[in-house]
């Protein structure tokens, strides 16, 4: 074989060598680029979706303490309408425009507590029905005392429901600090 010729050929295999290298070259960093890629997306995908979870979590959180705090209001509120209810009654003066103020708290404890059954947990709808329903029983008591002649036993009866309702609305505080004070549910 002339010298040519060889230096033919070794070009010609030179060439065809770095074209194939070329190509393995390029394939291998596109599937390396390809593969960073897909890692950086799935990274980024899992970043989003922990950060979603979290953001949900604090409204949640928020949303509840909202709703907590206009239940506890609604039975300050009532709690001081029947202290100023009772107050009236034990010293015969008129109690008129009680009873409406008494209904209208009462159905503002109802309507605050609406909406936890939305929020959860059941722990604390159920410690709001609880609450509601001494609430409902202490006007019952009001409205006895205000009716019965027999003062001494209404007035009992009364601090009996009075102290029940306290202990409903304290067991609700008690589960929204619960609630509140977790990371979510």
């Amino acid at each position: 074989m002339d010298e040519g010729k060889a230096a033919l050929y070794a070009a010609i295999v030179g060439f065809a060598a770095a074209v194939i290298g070329a190509a393995v070259g390029g394939w291998a960093s596109w599937r390396a680029a390809r593969h960073s890629a897909d890692a950086a997306v799935r990274a980024a995908v899992e970043q989003v979706k922990g950060q979603a979870k979290n953001e949900h979590a604090h409204w949640i959180r928020q949303e509840r303490l909202h709703a907590y705090r206009i239940v506890l209001q609604a039975c300050t509120d009532f709690m001081a309408v029947v202290q100023r209810f009772e107050t009236q009654v034990l010293a015969g003066r008129n109690t008129d425009e009680l009873p409406q103020l008494l209904e209208q708290c009462l159905r503002d404890v109802e309507l605050s507590t609406g909406s936890l059954h939305l929020l959860g947990p059941s722990s604390v709808h159920a410690a709001a029905l609880r609450l509601l329903a001494e609430a409902d029983s202490t006007v019952d008591a009001l409205r006895g005392l205000q009716s019965l002649g027999s003062v001494t036993e209404a007035a009992n009866e009364l601090r009996c429901r009075k102290a029940l309702a306290t202990q409903a609305a304290l067991a609700f505080t008690d589960e929204c600090r619960a609630v509140v004070g977790t990371a979510g549910d």
